[in-house]
């Protein structure tokens, strides 16, 4: 049985133990925000080299130019342009949920029935999911093309830390992500992981009030594979 002493010792080492947890955990939430302008540029950097994504897009309100509620799926550039997925889209003037989609070739095709696929002509007529990775007109170039960038606090996001940028993206970069019609600067937020290569995790797009297009980007650089359906 252990002597007074030697509780006295393990008393005193838990103490311990939990006071540099507790330090450790409030330096890291009350620790000075990191410059936002350098954290845009390491996130540009990090995601210009990158050649797949998981994506989670979601719609607030309505945009004309964007047919889409949501969309979930993965994008790859090597050794083509390609994308699979599901998605709520908006066609012939009603709402279909969870179609299948794959961008291949160029064309998007669609399962407006379930396992039957059509051919809906270029994927960029209606949206094209791949241009996120391209680095002349995707997200790289949207991290690229903010003003005035403000570090606006932590947050954790699918479990990731995250440091949130506000700020403004001129309408050529919007308009080459998602072509919105914008014709000023559009109102942006971007959550970058604070550690590591500063990996993107979320970015948000407000073209006008109560509009809206966030996309959050998980399993960078994991290996996708996409079959272009039959014909």
């Amino acid at each position: 049985m252990p002597t007074r002493p030697r509780i006295a010792v393990l008393v005193s080492l838990f103490a311990a133990l939990l006071l540099v947890a507790g330090c450790g955990s409030s330096t890291k939430s009350d620790a000075p925000l990191p410059d936002a302008a350098s954290l845009l540029k390491d996130s540009e950097q990090t995601t210009k080299k990158q050649q797949s994504v998981h994506l989670e897009l979601a719609v607030t309100g309505k945009i004309a130019e964007l047919p889409i509620e949501t969309l979930s799926g993965d994008l790859t550039n090597v050794p083509v342009v390609a994308a699979q997925g599901k998605a709520s889209i908006i066609a012939f003037g009603q709402t279909f949920k969870d179609v299948d989609f794959v961008v291949a070739d160029g064309d998007l095709y669609g399962a407006l029935t379930p396992g039957s696929f059509t051919n809906f002509g270029p994927a960029a007529d209606i949206y094209d999911v791949s241009k996120i990775l391209n680095p002349d007109v995707g997200l790289s170039n949207v991290l690229a093309n903010f003003s005035d960038p403000k570090a606006a606090g932590r947050e954790t996001i699918n479990g990731v830390n995250t440091v949130k940028i506000t700020g403004n993206v001129t309408p050529e970069a919007v308009n080459g992500l998602v072509q919105i019609g914008a014709t000023g600067p559009v109102p942006a937020t971007a959550w970058i992981k604070e550690d590591g290569d500063h990996e993107l995790v979320q970015a948000k797009l407000d073209p006008s009030e109560g509009n809206s297009v966030q996309m959050t980007l998980s399993d960078w650089g994991k290996s996708v594979t996409v079959t272009k359906p039959a014909a």
